[in-house]
């Protein structure tokens, strides 16, 4: 807001704070416009285009843009399953996500980084060292990228082999 909030400042009398309410009210809806714009299919090619030959030239906004898709529900997650998982059999757990099931026993888990869960580890774990979590991946992601915080949702969640015992 700042570049249009000197814009409108001019060395006027007006106090600051009724600038930065007009900046951010200009801000938003010079964003209303963009999206009526976008609305139709010759818009869309045209913001695809200079998106492509634009934005993506920017460093990290192909990462954020996949991420906020992610969080928003415009691309599904590519892991269905979270799980809790001790890859070395030291007691400490780490959140992790199912990428593929090798076999009965074996299992495929993406250990995401904090804060960018772009990087990470994988691991190919026995069964009996993963506790499967009934919790959506969005939300164990978003602990992920708060570097922790959050955390207790993830043991909070009941265990699926708990459950499916309970039902036996």
């Amino acid at each position: 807001m700042a570049p249009i909030s000197s814009l409108l400042d001019n060395n006027a009398e007006s106090p600051p704070l009724i600038i930065n309410v007009m900046a951010l009210l200009i801000l938003i809806a010079l964003i209303f416009i963009i999206g009526l714009f976008l609305r139709n299919a010759r818009s869309t090619r045209y913001f695809k285009s200079f998106e492509d030959n634009y934005l993506l030239q920017i460093p990290l906004y192909s990462t954020l843009q996949e991420i906020i898709a992610q969080f928003t529900g415009l691309k599904k997650m590519p892991f269905s399953q979270v799980v809790l998982v001790d890859p070395y059999n030291t007691g400490v757990l780490m959140t992790g996500f199912v990428t593929e099931i090798v076999s009965k026993d074996l299992y495929t888990i993406f250990v995401p980084t904090a804060p960018n869960p772009m990087n990470g580890n994988i691991y190919h774990v026995p069964i009996s060292q993963l506790r499967f979590l009934d919790i959506e991946p969005e939300k164990a992601m978003r602990s992920v990228i708060g570097m922790g915080t959050g955390s207790s949702i993830l043991f909070a969640s009941k265990d699926r082999v708990q459950e499916m015992e309970e039902i036996d």
